[in-house]
């Protein structure tokens, strides 16, 4: 393996992570949009104060993804940047504004006095951009598949990572709704089996997207999904054992076990894309070596890439095993305020 293999590998484990990690910010907003029934205020309630500490920590990994690229290989970023102009700087529109709603709606929110006004509409605006966003960073992915915007696969890559974050939510907040419902009294339970039908409503729609996905990249890439079939078999079987897995987990109400069979799924469909295209980095003929830094400046590149990787991921676990701790407090569980600026 050379330095910029190197690279390009952890380029797609940015990805992964963003995706999983990330994904799983942007899907709350989704089902903050949606939230429906008596426990609808309760719902977004949960949905803030499991986002609130690590939202913007998940960016890390889109940090990783662009200096991997634009370090390692500048002639891809440059390539792909002109190609994707439009839907990134929507995606990015999206970032800026959901994190800013999001801000703001909880400030307005605050315990400390009566809500501001306004607050509802940041709330709107978050969940908007929270659902817009997911669908221009997956017709990214889809014209970088199949190297140009146009055509019917970005479309359906865009649905589809629609949602997997919204079924990455989902899942992932069983556990936290739970734990709120066991703190909670009788009248305000039920949440863990609010997000346990979503989550199983959105694994099945993310599993026919997925299906509806193939031909539809056969149609626009006939070669990517060749290989995709002959060199990706395993991480597609993986992605498809992950999906049943974490059905089967939310059937039985096993939510830690459906996290991480419901993390190896969206996985799957990452890994399967980075093996089918290697070493095509922008299609048609763009390979990996050709689009790669001078050879003097790519050790450094990956050592610095590999020293962020061991410092970021302990610090982001020690994070997230922080604020899985359900609040103790009840009289904060009844007017939560979340100082989400550290």
């Amino acid at each position: 393996m050379t330095a910029a293999d190197g690279i390009a590998a952890i380029i797609g484990a940015g990805v992964i992570a963003y995706l999983v990690l990330g994904g799983a910010d942007f899907g709350g907003g989704v089902w903050d949009l949606f939230a429906r029934g008596p426990r609808r205020a309760a719902q977004r309630e949960l949905i803030a104060s499991t986002m609130g500490p690590v939202w913007e920590a998940n960016h890390v990994w889109l940090v990783f993804v662009l200096i991997g690229l634009f370090s390692g290989f500048p002639i891809a970023f440059g390539q792909l940047t002109r190609m994707l102009a439009v839907p990134l700087a929507v995606a990015l529109l999206g970032i800026v504004l959901r994190g800013s709603a999001f801000v703001f709606r909880q400030y307005g929110g605050a315990a400390s006095g009566p809500p501001v006004r306004g607050t509802a509409t940041w709330g709107r605006i978050f969940a908007i951009a929270s659902t817009m966003t997911p669908v221009m960073l997956g017709v990214c992915a889809g014209a970088v598949a199949i190297g140009h915007l146009g055509g019917l696969f970005p479309v359906a890559a865009g649905a589809l990572t629609l949602a997997f974050c919204a079924y990455l939510a989902a899942v992932f907040l069983c556990q936290e709704a739970r734990s709120r419902d066991l703190a909670e009294n009788v009248r305000r339970r039920g949440l863990a089996e609010d997000f346990r039908r979503r989550g199983l409503a959105a694994a099945v729609v993310a599993g026919i997207l997925a299906a509806v996905a193939v031909p539809v990249l056969a149609i626009d890439a006939p070669d990517l999904t060749g290989r995709l079939i002959d060199r990706a078999w395993i991480a597609v079987l993986a992605s498809a054992v992950g999906g049943l897995g974490s059905i089967v987990a939310l059937w039985r109400r096993s939510f830690g076990l459906a996290r991480v069979a419901a993390a190896a799924a969206v996985s799957g469909v990452v890994a399967g894309w980075g093996l089918a295209s290697y070493p095509i980095m922008v299609p048609p003929s763009l390979t990996v070596a050709e689009a790669a830094a001078p050879p003097q400046t790519l050790p450094i590149t990956l050592g610095v890439l590999i020293a962020g990787f061991v410092v970021t991921v302990p610090s982001l676990v020690l994070l997230f095993h922080i604020f899985s701790r359900p609040l103790p407090d009840p009289v904060t569980r009844e007017n939560p305020t979340y100082d989400i600026t550290g």
